[in-house]
């Protein structure tokens, strides 16, 4: 195989077949939910179909199908950068579609409240809940570095398809709750979904560490034995998917956290504007005939100015005369 240069990195692409027939599975039924959706008088954004679209199943396919994929049996380092890819970024990309929120919109009354029934089950909660998650991601890495699957799937296609299909999953469940709601309790809010985000970038980046301080071969030798007279070598080749891993793995979070922040001031935003309408915004007085209007935090201060005012104590010869006034029945 030639070199691997930026010509041959934009040029040479390779064709999946499972893959895209899963793709064009996906990509009809969600086309299919947002026209149901929208028979249902769901104004289902336009920038959400083309996220899932565009930028999570094209990021699928650029995984799978361009030259990272055509190099991945030659050189690690393009195999780190696939799965890195597919379990932290292309999961971020399909969330920004809310494919769960599609499905619950898409839905007649009934079978929306059973989907939602589902969602809040004890199962999905148990499987998405947001310290377990990140864990999980970190023991598929681990054992898809440091065991004998990698090297199955580089020798068997239908396997390195599985794996696939596995990271993926694994960077789903992990993405999903943290940018949708439909799976989070209550008392996960934005401030601790961000905090989860960077526990997560935290333990992705140890994948890499280890790839990248390991002085021994992955993938049992596999890549020792290929014949090329090009590129690092095997050692060197492990270090630097090591180091991809960890730099996409810390990159990926300050996207993920910018769109968390951003959410966090949005939904701030909203409660104030709730509260705002709730509370009495103006006290009118008149005043030679004009209707004169005092702000809102004038009239709230005033209140409790009014309810924390220290009231004069009572007297025993008050309460006694009192007494006296209304006596026991």
């Amino acid at each position: 195989m030639s070199n691997y240069t930026i010509g041959t990195a934009l040029t040479r692409w390779t064709f999946n077949l499972p893959v895209s027939v899963a793709i064009i599975v996906i990509l009809a039924a969600y086309l299919l939910a947002v026209r149901s959706a929208r028979s249902r008088d769901t104004k289902w954004p336009l920038w959400r179909t083309a996220a899932f679209i565009v930028l999570g199943l094209g990021s699928v396919v650029l995984c799978t199908m361009s030259s990272l994929a055509v190099y991945d049996h030659t050189l690690f380092w393009p195999l780190a950068l696939q799965l890195v890819f597919l379990i932290s970024i292309v999961p971020v990309c399909l969330s920004l579609g809310d494919p769960l929120g599609l499905v619950g919109a898409a839905l007649s009354p009934a079978g929306r409240t059973h989907w939602e029934r589902a969602l809040r089950s004890p199962v999905a909660r148990a499987i998405t809940f947001p310290v377990v998650t990140p864990l999980v991601a970190l023991a598929l890495q681990m054992v898809v570095f440091f065991s004998g699957y990698l090297t199955a799937a580089l020798h068997h296609a239908v396997v390195m398809d599985l794996l696939y299909l596995n990271v993926l999953v694994v960077g789903c469940v992990v993405a999903l709750p943290l940018l949708g709601v439909e799976l989070l309790p209550l008392w996960c809010t934005d401030p601790l979904r961000m905090l989860f985000a960077c526990v997560d970038g935290l333990l992705d980046a140890i994948p890499g560490v280890a790839l990248l301080t390991s002085s021994s071969l992955v993938a049992g030798g596999y890549y020792a034995n290929v014949s090329r007279t090009w590129g690092p070598s095997p050692l060197r080749d492990q270090h630097l998917g090591g180091a991809l891993i960890l730099t996409v793995a810390e990159v990926i979070a300050m996207p993920l956290l910018g769109i968390l922040f951003f959410r966090w001031a949005r939904n701030d935003m909203s409660q104030a504007l709730v509260l705002d309408e709730e509370r009495p915004v103006a006290q009118r007085t008149s005043t030679g005939g004009e209707l004169l209007e005092k702000p809102w935090w004038e009239t709230e201060a005033r209140g409790r100015l009014d309810d924390s005012w220290p009231r004069k104590p009572r007297t025993k010869t008050s309460r006694r005369h009192r007494n006296h006034d209304h006596p026991p029945e």
